[in-house]
């Protein structure tokens, strides 16, 4: 690979850079903030592990974030109050350690949350009633299947669920759902993800892996948007997405291929493994695959991109070539009409094309 951000690994050297940068813009906001706070002068003592864990922890970044967006006075409220209970190491406060662990990981999944930002419906599916809450399962359901969705993410990929393991900490359940899995993440929150639990699913820990990949790797890219630009694309103009039923800008274009193109490889060795053997699934990850071509041929005529997303793109690329052999050497893929897929595919690009006749493809 020619750089480390689309699939998982297990030491990534790319992140724990944009960590490290990410840590120090928060710790000097924290002292322009905060510059005549009495506690600051104890809070700069603590041992710079336990600043950078604290500071990048999404219950506390999401809040400086927010304080630097807004000056919101509950904001600057709330991280006050978790300074004092890490200052005074009343660490059973924190709103980080409240909640349960999901077995088998280091994640808590947690209806405890500080991210101001967590009541907004920023997602075009989302609505106000599918927010923070449990739903028609018991918290301990909900740690089972978790659990049992990093078990078989583990199974598949071990680099991917150890890089998952280490970078994301929390996740917030946004009520149980019919037929639809919904989930969200936010920019100014890295750490989180909102995932909703679709109950009447055959095998729900498999739409559950889909969202986890997916989220986490919008998570990859915001980080490294905290510090660097991806594209110097005009804002205005508007690009087909595959994946969408409108024409997009060509940022969420590239978000939307950068967080799929992992999800059909990690499906693909699923289905290499035999742990899905659904052919539901197969059209699905061929469906999905068709389209990251799409997008990415996209993004290749029409990213203005700087130097670090081309990097990612060429990775990108290469994911792309090994679902590629992952599908031709699987005779249960190889099975599938490839023709309905490819009308499907189609059939999309006809509909948002004409709804959209000045976007550019």
């Amino acid at each position: 690979m020619s750089y480390h951000t689309v699939l998982g690994y297990r030491d990534n050297t790319l992140l724990d850079q944009y960590k490290e940068k990410y840590f120090i813009y928060l710790y000097n906001q924290v002292l322009n903030f905060f510059h005549k706070s009495a506690w600051l002068i104890d809070f700069k003592a603590l041992d710079k592990s336990v600043l950078r864990e604290f500071l990048l922890h999404p219950d506390n970044s999401s809040l400086i974030q927010e304080i630097w967006l807004s000056w919101d006075t509950d904001s600057r409220d709330r991280f006050e109050i978790e300074c004092s209970n890490i200052i005074s190491w009343e660490n059973e406060k924190l709103t980080a350690l409240l909640g349960d662990t999901i077995p088998g990981t280091e994640i808590k999944l947690t209806l405890y949350d500080n991210n101001p930002q967590n009541m907004q419906v920023w997602h075009p599916d989302h609505d106000q009633n599918g927010m923070l809450g449990w739903g028609d399962r018991a918290e301990s359901e909900w740690l089972r299947v978790f659990s049992d969705s990093f078990t078989l993410l583990k199974h598949i990929d071990e680099d991917f669920f150890l890089e998952m393991n280490s970078m994301i900490q929390k996740i917030v359940p946004m009520r149980t759902s019919v037929d639809v899995h919904n989930s969200c993440s936010y920019k100014e929150c890295i750490g989180t993800l909102y995932l909703w639990y679709t109950i009447n699913a055959q095998q729900p820990e498999l739409s559950i892996l889909e969202a986890l990949i997916h989220e986490s790797s919008h998570n990859k890219l915001n980080l490294i948007m905290q510090s660097e630009k991806l594209h110097i694309n005009d804002y205005s103009l508007r690009y087909y997405s595959p994946y969408r039923p409108d024409a997009r800008h060509i940022q969420w274009v590239l978000l939307w291929v950068h967080a799929i193109v992992p999800t059909v490889y990690i499906l693909l060795l699923g289905i290499e493994k035999w742990h899905i053997r659904n052919n539901n699934w197969y059209e699905k990850v061929l469906l999905y695959h068709m389209k990251n071509k799409l997008g990415y041929r996209v993004l290749e005529r029409h990213g203005k991109f700087t130097t670090i997303w081309k990097k990612i793109f060429d990775d990108m690329w290469d994911v792309m070539k090994l679902c590629d052999v992952l599908i031709k050497n699987n005779s249960h893929l190889q099975a599938i009409d490839f023709s309905s897929i490819q009308a499907r595919a189609k059939e999309h690009f006809i509909e948002v094309r004409n709804n959209y006749p000045y976007l550019q493809y």
